[in-house]
């Protein structure tokens, strides 16, 4: 499976209480978890991220409590992907079962400054900086992980389908 995507650098250490504030984790709506997610560290992220687009973080992403809303509050910003250095355990687990790809590449993460096109191969485990010309490299992702990422994007588009035409019930 391959995604193309705009990557997106933040920094280093980033908490789960950072990617979503346990004051704005409300209900797990969509709308209202994209709309602060990562504000702390970069209040401006939202407005340039579109969908598929790819998170860049450097060592020690995720670390912390409630991994799985902090996954859906990257999901519903826009992210297809996060491209790291290190990864908490716990987020990576549940970043898979949501088909939130965690790419383990550090040299690809210090290399990814931010706003490059990213083409990323699943299956093959390699990232290539289509500005530049860079290739990274990450272990393949297992075919259950390629299998949550097809469904995510699935649900993605049943959404915005929904939220465009209106659902009758």
């Amino acid at each position: 499976m391959i995604l193309y995507g705009t990557a997106h650098q933040i920094g280093a250490g980033i908490t789960t209480a950072q990617i979503i504030a346990p004051a704005q984790r409300g209900d797990g709506d969509p709308a209202w978890l994209a709309a602060h997610c990562l504000a702390s560290v970069d209040p401006a992220l939202a407005e340039r991220v579109a969908e598929g687009d790819l998170l860049v973080a450097a060592q020690d992403f995720g670390a912390g409590e409630d991994a799985e809303i902090a996954v859906l509050a990257l999901q519903a910003l826009g992210f297809a992907a996060i491209i790291c250095g290190s990864c908490a355990p716990g987020l990576r687990e549940a970043a898979d079962t949501y088909g939130l790809p965690v790419l383990i590449a550090p040299d690809a993460a210090v290399a990814l400054a931010g706003g490059q096109v990213v083409r990323v191969d699943l299956a093959g485990g390699s990232l290539t900086d289509r500005t530049s010309g860079a290739r990274f490299s990450f272990t393949p992702a297992a075919p259950a992980l390629i299998a949550a990422v097809r469904r995510a994007a699935l649900l993605r588009r049943m959404r915005g389908v929904v939220e465009q035409e209106g659902f009758d019930g």
